[in-house]
């Protein structure tokens, strides 16, 4: 508190996803050193948060759009410190074959408490959420046109924003899938949609980069993420 400003106002105005007590804002651990918290981009007041940030951070870096990362939410944990609580909301009868068994691996809680209710039924919107705001900030931080890249998707998202693929492999594998993720973005509704040419993780070959590159050409958002 009283060091990094978009804490501190995200704070004053109550941004912030909270934990089951509706309360606490729920602190996880990502890149920044330290805990982390999440904004609520369902809250409206959020919106008004993040354009002022916004705004405020085009007089800092003279930018043209934005890349929105991690927004799953993502956090490096099961569920926000100290952990989840042992109910039906975290642990519900069926859990879907997903990593460790949990819904909570690797972002947060189920019982957080949201803006429009529990995470457990916000938690696929939360990309969503967040694209449409980032969208209308950096047009009025701008002035222009806004280009906004979102890792994290819904049904519609791409009346607001771009996507990719995700971390691939620099794999001949990756390259042929990529043919099919992107044609299945647009029967989503998202047509602004790329992988990462040449793969993200692993070295790359010149072979497989070179005929990537040539690929890539034809994506719709053609970008070099090796």
């Amino acid at each position: 508190p009283g060091t990094y400003r978009p804490y501190d106002l995200g704070q004053e105005m109550g941004v912030w996803v909270n934990n089951s007590d509706g309360v606490t804002p729920a602190a996880g651990k990502a890149w920044p050193p330290g805990e982390s918290v999440y904004p609520d981009y369902t809250n409206p007041r959020t919106a008004e948060w993040w354009t002022q940030m916004c705004v405020e951070f085009k007089d800092v870096l003279d930018y043209d759009g934005i890349w929105i990362d991690m927004n799953e939410p993502s956090n490096f944990g099961r569920g926000q410190n100290p952990g989840c609580a042992d109910n039906e909301i975290n642990n519900p009868p069926y859990i879907p074959k997903i990593s460790d068994r949990s819904l909570a691996q690797m972002t947060l809680c189920p019982d957080s408490k949201t803006y429009l209710g529990d995470h457990y039924n916000t938690h696929s919107l939360f990309g969503w959420s967040e694209t449409k705001p980032t969208f209308d900030a950096v047009q009025q931080a701008t002035g222009k046109r806004a280009f906004v890249l979102s890792r994290s998707t819904f049904v519609g998202s791409g009346k607001h924003g771009g996507h990719w693929l995700g971390d691939n492999y620099s794999q001949w594998k990756d390259l042929r899938r990529s043919i099919v993720g992107i044609l299945e973005f647009n029967l989503f509704g998202i047509p602004y949609i790329g992988a990462d040419i040449c793969g993200f993780n692993y070295n790359t070959s010149y072979e497989l980069c070179l005929r990537w590159m040539q690929l890539g050409s034809f994506y719709p958002f053609s970008r070099n993420h090796n």
